[in-house]
């Protein structure tokens, strides 16, 4: 069970970024064309960049209580719970969720910054990730630097800005980098290309780890074009099940042994199958893959996964490993455990040793990102 001394920290939360957030930062040239808030005629607000305009949907937030709560739709700011995009009121939720600590992704920029790479301006585009990166540092996590913790984001479209940029905040205060669990789908070089070479070198020089939230090559898998949203969510996993098997195969962790991934919000159950096809994998046909030590070696050094309710996971800690799993609670998303996060983290380790409990809510954790 949960040792009541635990400090639970969250490995996936996010944060909804504030309307001045570029306004504030972007040079003055940028600020007509860079992100900015609009209203809409049909009363509700959105994002515009360049030509985009992007609303915040509803389901990604929190919403005060005197407003309509269902996750349908789209919200305007003064309907979210500040906490979900002002840094010293998310930590008043985290006291009502008995949240300790959590590591933040963001929303508009999209989970790996990949808002931008669409963007026809690069050097705009480049000035957005710097603007977004130094507000997490200067505003967001310096509200209590014990406490909230971000994920920074890189110029995925340019492999030595990307470089640049990991130099650049390495030392801000950051505890990972994000980077997309599919880049193909961005229309960028796969891992088993040598086109991120220079990346993964400055990351390991770094010894920050690489986290890749599902969502982050901006498609989630599908059944079919016409099946309800909520029918992808029962396999929402997938992306990260596939994330896993490039990354246990494309030999990347072997040619850069310090570097650790961590799969964000993806859940944990699928892990022990994933394990038991890619050893089969391996033996059949290791002599195609890049790949040279058995996956679960490589999973065991170098991998870690994160859940927020799942027994399956818990049931198999002996094949995942109890070092390789973290815990999450989503805030803001609608899908997450606010307001009972404690609460449910306890049922959830009710049959869990202690100390793997403590491991998986907070020590693995703190040892990963640095927290």
């Amino acid at each position: 069970m949960l040792p009541a001394d635990v400090r639970p920290v969250s490995v996936d939360d996010h944060l909804i970024e504030p309307p001045h957030l570029w306004q504030s930062r972007l040079p003055a040239k940028f600020r007509d064309v860079g992100p900015r808030v609009i209203e809409l005629e049909d009363g509700t607000q959105a994002w515009t960049f360049e030509n985009q305009v992007v609303r915040t949907a509803r389901g990604n937030t929190r919403t005060l209580p005197e407003f309509d709560q269902s996750p349908h739709g789209f919200a305007r700011f003064e309907e979210m719970r500040p906490g979900c995009y002002e840094p010293k009121a998310r930590l008043a939720e985290m006291d009502l969720d008995g949240v300790w600590a959590q590591l933040d992704f963001p929303d508009f920029s999209r989970f790996a910054g990949h808002r931008f790479i669409g963007c026809t301006d690069k050097e705009l585009a480049n000035a957005c990730i710097r603007a977004y990166n130094d507000f997490l540092v200067d505003e967001w996590c310096a509200a209590d630097p014990q406490r909230l913790h971000a994920v920074a984001v890189l110029p995925l479209w340019d492999v030595a800005g990307a470089v640049a940029e990991v130099e650049r905040v390495a030392t801000s205060g950051v505890k990972a980098i994000a980077f997309s669990e599919n880049p193909t789908t961005l229309g960028l070089p796969s891992v088993y290309t040598d086109h991120w070479e220079p990346l993964w070198a400055a990351i390991t020089a770094t010894g920050l780890p690489i986290c890749l939230h599902i969502g982050s090559s901006s498609k989630l898998l599908r059944s079919s074009p016409d099946a309800p949203d909520p029918v992808g969510l029962t396999f929402v996993g997938a992306n990260s099940m596939i994330a896993c098997a490039d990354w246990l195969f494309s030999g990347v962790l072997e040619r850069f042994p310090r570097l650790r991934v961590a799969f964000s919000e993806g859940g944990a159950g699928w892990v022990p199958y994933v394990l038991e096809r890619a050893d089969e994998v391996f033996e059949n046909l290791g002599e195609v893959l890049a790949a040279k030590t058995p996956p679960r070696e490589i999973f065991s050094r170098h991998m870690f996964t994160c859940i927020m309710r799942d027994d399956v996971a818990l049931g198999s800690l002996d094949i995942i490993g109890d070092g390789n799993i973290m815990w999450e609670a989503d805030y803001p998303h609608e899908s997450g455990t606010f307001p009972n996060s404690r609460a449910l983290l306890e049922k959830s380790m009710a049959k869990v040793p202690d100390e793997q409990a403590r491991k998986i809510a907070e020590t693995n954790a703190r040892a990963l990102f640095g927290i």
